[in-house]
Parts: C-alpha cells; sequence; structure tokens
C-alpha cells in the first residue's frame, strides 16, 4: 500500500510537470539477476523505471517497478524431533517498487562521452510476494526449526556500481551490480528463523535507456 501510494504520487507530479516532455526525463526497460541463494537460486526479472539525468548535473535518480515471475526453490531443516526435513515448492510472482539515487563519478559536461560510470545508492519496498505449494519430506512432518512465512512485510535498502554506455545522447545502455539488504517481517516469525521469499543479495542489472535531451 505505502509503495501504490508513493507511485500515486509521483505519477502525480511527472504529469503534472510534463513528465514525457522534460529535458533530461529518462525511460528504461531491461532485467536484473537475483543473487538470493539458500534454495532459491538466482531469478532473473524484468523492470521499467522513470527518472532525470539533466547534462551538468552530477546528481541524477530514478524509480523501478520491478517483476520477478515463479521460481523454484528447496531448502532442509528438521523438526522438533531433529528429524531431518525436505521443503520445496514454488514462489509467487513477486512485484517491487524501488527508487535510486546515483552520482556521476566523472563530470557530466560532455554529451559525446560515450561511458559514465556512476555510484548508487537506494532502498526499495516489495508489494507483492510469498510462496504457493508447499511440499514436506516427510508429509506428516510438523515443528519445523525453519519454514515458509506467508504474509511478510520486506523493505530493504542498498548500493552499488555502474556506468552508462551512450551511444548517442538520447540512447544507450544502463549496467549495475551491487548488492541489497533485505528487512523481512513475518506474521508468527517470534524467533526469525522464517524462511522468506525475498531476502538479501547482491544482483546485475542490464537496461536499454532513453534520455530526453531537450524540452519540447
Amino acid at each position: 500500500m505505502i509503495a501504490l501510494f508513493l507511485s500515486y504520487c509521483l505519477s502525480a507530479q511527472y504529469k503534472k510537470a510534463s513528465f514525457f516532455e522534460k529535458e533530461g526525463r529518462t525511460y528504461e526497460l531491461g532485467s536484473q539477476l537475483y543473487a538470493f541463494g539458500d534454495g532459491k537460486g538466482s531469478p532473473i526479472g524484468f523492470k521499467i523505471g522513470f527518472g532525470r539525468d539533466r547534462d551538468g548535473k552530477q546528481f541524477f535518480s530514478s524509480w523501478e517497478l520491478q517483476f520477478i515471475p515463479s521460481y523454484k526453490y528447496s531448502f532442509s531443516t528438521t523438526d522438533e524431533n531433529n528429524d531431518p526435513v525436505q521443503v520445496n515448492g514454488d514462489s509467487r510472482s513477486q512485484f517491487i517498487y524501488a527508487v535510486n539515487y546515483n552520482y556521476h563519478i566523472l563530470k557530466n559536461d560532455d554529451e559525446e562521452r560515450i561511458i559514465k560510470p556512476f555510484v548508487s545508492a537506494g532502498f526499495n519496498i516489495v508489494i507483492a510476494s510469498g510462496a504457493k505449494g508447499v511440499n514436506y519430506t516427510p508429509e506428516s512432518a510438523y515443528g519445523l526449526k525453519k519454514d515458509i512465512v506467508d504474509g511478510a512485510f520486506t523493505a530493504g535498502i542498498g548500493g552499488g556500481l555502474g556506468t552508462l554506455i551512450n551511444f548517442t545522447p538520447t540512447l544507450g545502455l544502463k549496467l549495475q551490480g551491487g548488492y541489497n539488504y533485505e528487512f523481512n517481517i513475518g506474521n508468527y516469525d517470534f524467533e526469525g528463523k522464517g524462511y522468506y521469499m525475498f531476502t538479501s543479495h547482491p544482483y546485475v542489472s542490464l537496461s536499454f535507456r532513453i534520455r530526453i535531451v531537450s524540452d519540447k
């Protein structure tokens, strides 16, 4: 709900400011690899992004909507008798709202510069996540010391490095990598031993980028 409210407010502001015609507005479409590990592997998701990056300004920013299709997970734990239990299943599709604040490492006053490295920091809020089709081996297992937690609130902070690769002042690629630290608050997970679908992870992303170079 918080993410949807933020998206609504930002959309209203951008519409009011003629977002699609202002100098420096940026639009991104790309994919991102999430190296979750812990039985979840490294699923690949997709994202769209909107922001602003003006010539002569070192700081630029963007906000994103990310989507991760369902993926398989598997982990081992024990029950209350310390007998081994295998848990596996599929995640639900996940939606994430993210905001990034970036700083050009080199002076940002040359439209002809092809490579523009930057540092990045930001935060994210998970809009939808969770697990489906949970299977236990043996099926009679109960009292697990680690189990799936559904209905969790998840948010995180992160940072990284990246570079813009500009084919023209308008068209280019955005390559970025870094680490996101996630905070999970789950129902009934009083001991903090729950198993979550969206957790702290390194990431790598590649996006196609369009930038408006002058007001229309």
